[in-house]
């Protein structure tokens, strides 16, 4: 090249030129880098500097206490944020606020100058508003999360600009309006979840440009429209969840491209026309579900191509035909509901050798077969109805070999024979229902070692014989159906000891003698049907102690007496029949009896009362008096004579005696006044207090009544100016007074009156007479703990803040009785009923001591006490309650004060597949949703999670892992921060931790999460 330029015409000078650039080209190079490499950094730090003025803005226009939760956001260095990623050169690549409890819009938030970002998750907080439409300047993003918040109005088309998306997860917000057809765009995308949320409009039909989709979730909104065909296309597809919309027409055949689909949801939809075989190509299809559509005809015979196969669910549809013989060929399959639609035939020969089913539901068809033959040994099977068909045949022995079956529901068939006496042996039973078919025989006695039982129907069929005693040990039974067969014989008295019965029909069989009085025992019944038998004799009094009552049918009997005045007391009852009786006398003073239809009174002896086409009480009176003056005008003129003559020759020794017998009389009837009748209350006179009282509620009269408590109904009564007591009244008897020993029961009172704390209902004392008895209490002004509750107005009034000092108030209550009385005391029932709120909304508790009070030698201490849905697991086995049977209840009453009512189901342990969905469920999912727990403070929240994971530890089964109230009641105090943040506390994690913290008592210091 130098020679060329020698050669050149060019002048010397340029050649000069030449030479210096090349001599000095490395230090002119070096120049340029440093320039370059400054201009860079300066560009970055402006970059930055940008960065860290959008997410602090952004920051300001949170609520407070998300800005506390932001504490690091500060200075011009963005990359030492919390949630904030950066790269190498210092780029803002990674934004990660998940599950910090954040509250506020994205208005504020400058995307445009986030542009490097590739990551943004929100995920589980409470961000409300729109989503901006500015979201489309992240060009770079690669994965966005904006699930479980609270965001609305329509997803912006804009988001179709961001052309690297991926990964876009919308689920569980309030989106509105239709999919955009803009997020077609996103040729990448791979998962596109935005389940539960209100989207509306058809699927659009240009979703085949996201051949990269792998996972599509857009269950429970309000999409319609037909599924596009274009659908087949997406051949990624191994997840499809169109479920709860009102998407309709047919399953296209396209779908049977998706040759990756692992999952279907299609269920809860109008979708109709019969099913697809196309669906048979889907080799890798693991669970298919189809229910509560209109789908007609038969199941494919393509389906016997899924061998994989786990979950099959097709139930009300309106199918037809027959089952496919092979649908089990691939044993895979553990989930099967074809229930309530129009299936015909035999059961399938492959379900025989089924071995992995777990759950079974064939109910509602037109099956017909063997059912002796059609089914085999399935050991993990939990769960079978096959109701409502057409089967026969005879109970089979293979069922003992199910060792994990807890429903077995076969009603309404034609099933024959006798009940086999290894259903005893199935241990696991819950329900067992066998009724509407032909069985014949007796009741195994084995049926009593069914100790799990919940529900036994064996309605409707021909079982002749006795009810077995053995029944009466089936202590958690709450559905007892033996209505419509041929048993006879005595009721059994048993029967009583099932404590937990809320239902108990036998009517329509031949039962005679009388009603056990022992059914008395069982107070949580509801539903009382003893109708069409033969039973005689009168109505036993003990069953006015079955206060929560609300039907009782005796009708059709041969029943005679009067109805027991003390059934005036069952405030519960809402439908009575006792017609078709020899009944005479008063009906009771209750709603039931005296709004009563006259048919389920008339044909009796004699009653009387306020029902149209009754005779009144006094009329009936009034006829008998007519029908004596005959004879009284013969006979009383006799004796008037006989009379005077006895009395002439007496009234000598009778004026002698007089006063004598006088000064006698009045002497022993002061002393068992003092002695029985009355006892002093404080410092006041008994006799005295008593009238005052009675003087109060005039008699007991309705307008002054309050509530029903346990062991009585409670009025309230102004003694004094400015004095209002609360008076519990409960039925007594002279038996009763026989029963108690004054001396001890009156220390016992005493005991109960010297008790002193503030969140203890003061007791002042106890009227014990023959005819009205009653406690007498401090008097609460917002009444009980559970009426709070059930009350809307009331509940939203309750704020946290008072939830949470209720709450400590109980412990400190518990923990007093327990720890500081000698001896100690058991409450032994203690609900939501007898926590009692003053105007202060401070918690007392009430009805301490009251049954040993009432019952001193009864047998309630060898029997289960307290109340359904309260009572610690061991009392079902150990029968003397201890201190540990009350921290339980507690457990039951803290939940139920932050969730608002009682827990139900979350109270226990158990494994079950739906415990487990229940345990993953959040703890602000299953707050009190009048208060908002969404927007609960930080100090609120603290609070809320500590009470419940103290009620989890105290609700642990082995009453040797529950802490004493003493415990509970320190750890209340105890302020402990969450280490996660409130939003993601979920129930599993205070169930693991309440048994680390508290299972053994190993840690002194408090557990958090």
């Amino acid at each position: 090249m130098v020679s060329s330029l020698f050669q050149s015409n060019y002048s010397p000078l340029v050649f000069f030129f030449f030479l210096l650039f090349s001599v000095d080209n490395t230090s002119f190079h070096g120049v340029g880098i440093s320039a370059s490499s400054t201009s860079f950094l300066a560009i970055n730090a402006t970059e930055n500097k940008g960065e860290a003025e959008a997410f602090l803005n952004w920051k300001f226009t949170l609520e407070n206490n998300s800005q506390s939760l932001l504490s690091s956001w500060h200075g011009n260095n963005p990359c030492s944020f919390t949630g904030v990623t950066c790269d190498d050169y210092g780029a803002i690549t990674h934004l990660n606020l998940s599950y910090l409890g954040l509250r506020g819009t994205l208005d504020g938030l400058d995307f445009p100058c986030l542009t490097n970002v590739v990551s943004f998750d929100l995920l589980n907080n409470s961000f409300y508003g729109s989503i901006p439409s500015n979201i489309g300047n992240l060009t770079k993003l690669n994965y966005l999360d904006l699930s479980i918040n609270e965001l609305s109005g329509n997803i912006p088309p804009s988001i179709g600009m961001l052309e690297n998306l991926q990964y876009l997860y919308l689920y569980v917000n309030q989106l509105s309006g239709p999919i955009p057809k803009e997020i077609t765009n996103l040729t990448n995308l791979k998962h596109l979840i935005s389940w539960k949320n209100k989207l509306c409009g058809p699927i659009p039909s240009e979703i085949e440009r996201l051949p990269s989709l792998a996972n599509l979730d857009l269950g429970t909104n309000y999409l319609i429209g037909s599924i596009p065909r274009s659908i087949g296309n997406l051949t990624s597809l191994w997840y499809l969840g169109l479920n709860e919309n009102g998407i309709s027409g047919l399953i296209p055949q396209e779908i049977g491209r998706l040759i990756s689909l692992e999952e279907l949801y299609l269920f809860d939809n109008d979708l109709a026309g019969p099913i697809p075989a196309s669906v048979g190509n889907l080799a890798n299809l693991t669970t298919l579900q189809l229910g509560h559509n209109k789908f007609i005809g038969s199941l494919p015979s393509e389906f016997s191509k899924l061998r994989r196969l786990g979950h099959l669910h097709l139930y009300n549809n309106k199918l037809e035909g027959q089952l496919p013989n092979d649908l089990c060929l691939g044993r895979s399959l553990k989930y099967f509901s074809i229930n309530n639609n129009h299936i015909t035939g035999p059961i399938p020969t492959s379900l025989e050798n089924c071995s992995t089913l777990i759950r079974l539901r064939m109910e509602g068809n037109q099956l017909t077969g063997n059912i002796t033959e059609a089914f085999g040994i399935y050991p993990h099977l939990n769960y079978m109805d096959l109701s409502h068909n057409h089967l026969n045949g005879k109970l089979s022995w293979k069922w003992e070999h199910c060792h994990n079956l807890t429903s077995f529901k076969i009603s309404n068939n034609n099933i024959s024979g006798e009940i086999p006496t290894i259903f005893g042996r199935m241990a696991q039973l819950r329900v067992l229902d066998l009724s509407s078919n032909n069985l014949n025989g007796e009741i195994p006695r084995e049926m009593g070692s069914l100790s799990m039982l919940l529900e036994l129907d064996l309605s409707s069929n021909r079982i002749t014989g006795n009810v077995p005693t053995e029944i009466g040990l089936l202590s958690h039974l709450a559905h007892l159906n033996l209505a419509s067969n041929n048993l006879s014989k005595l009721i059994p008295a048993q029967l009583g000891s099932c404590t937990s019965l809320l239902s108990l029909n036998l009517s329509r069989n031949k039962f005679h003698g009388s009603i056990p009085p022992q059914i008395g025992n069982t107070q949580v019944l509801e539903v009382l049907d003893l109708s069409y038998n033969i039973l005689s004799e009168n109505i036993p009094g003990e069953l006015a102690e079955l206060r929560n009552l609300h039907v009782l049918n005796i009708s059709h009997n041969s029943v005679c007496g009067s109805i027991p005045n003390a059934f005036g007391d069952m405030l519960a009852l809402t439908s009575i029949d006792v017609s078709y009786n020899d009944l005479e006398g008063p009906l009771p003073k209750v709603k039931a009896f005296n709004e009563a239809p006259f048919k389920a009174i008339q044909h009796n002896k004699g009653l009387c009362g306020n029902v149209v086409g009754l005779l009144k009480c006094n009329s009936i009176k009034s006829k008998k008096r007519k029908q004596s003056v005959g004879a009284r005008s013969i006979v009383i003129p006799i004796l008037s004579f006989l009379g005077f003559l006895l009395l002439s020759c007496t009234w000598i020794i009778l004026l002698i005696i007089n006063n004598r017998r006088r000064k006698t009389f009045q002497r022993e009837n002061s002393k068992q006044a003092n002695g029985l009748d009355f006892m002093s209350i404080l410092s006041w006179d008994g006799k005295f207090f008593y009238d005052r009282i009675i003087e109060a509620t005039e008699g007991f009269d309705s307008k002054y009544y309050v509530g029903e408590g346990a062991y009585g109904i409670v009025y309230k009564a102004k003694i004094s100016e400015g004095q209002m007591v609360a008076v519990k009244q409960i039925s007594s008897s002279k038996e009763d007074a026989e029963i108690i020993d004054l001396i001890p029961f009156e220390r016992e009172i005493q005991a109960l009156t010297n008790i002193r704390h503030h969140n203890i209902v003061k007791f002042y004392g106890f009227c014990f007479h023959v005819h009205r008895t009653f406690l007498v209490y401090e008097f609460m002004e917002r009444g009980s703990l559970r009426t709070t509750l059930n009350d809307d107005e009331r509940a939203i009034e309750f704020q946290w803040d008072k939830r949470v000092n209720v709450v400590r108030g109980v412990a400190d209550a518990l923990s007093y009785m327990h720890h500081d009385c000698s001896p100690p005391l058991i409450h032994r029932d203690l609900t939501s009923n007898n926590i009692l709120l003053d105007q202060h909304y401070e918690a007392h508790v009430s009805d301490f001591g009251t049954a040993r009070l009432l019952r001193p030698d009864s047998s309630n201490w060898t029997a289960i006490a307290g109340t359904i849905g309260y009572i610690a697991p061991e009392l079902a086995y150990y029968t003397i309650p201890t201190e540990k049977c009350d921290v339980y209840s507690f457990g039951v009453i803290a939940l139920e004060t932050i969730m608002g009512k009682h827990p139900g189901d979350h109270v226990s342990g158990e494994c079950s597949s739906s415990t487990q969905t229940k345990s993953l469920t959040l703890l602000k999912d299953v707050l009190d949703q009048r208060l908002l727990p969404s927007r609960l403070c930080l100090q609120d929240a603290q609070d809320v999670v500590s009470i419940a994971k103290l009620a989890f530890a105290c609700l642990q089964a082995d009453p040797r892992l529950r802490p004493t109230m003493a415990q509970v009641s320190r750890e209340l105090r105890i302020q402990v921060p969450l280490e996660i943040p409130f939003f993601a506390v979920s129930l599993e994690q205070l169930r693991n931790l309440s048994v680390r913290k508290f299972g053994a008592f190993a840690e002194d210091e408090p557990a958090s999460l």
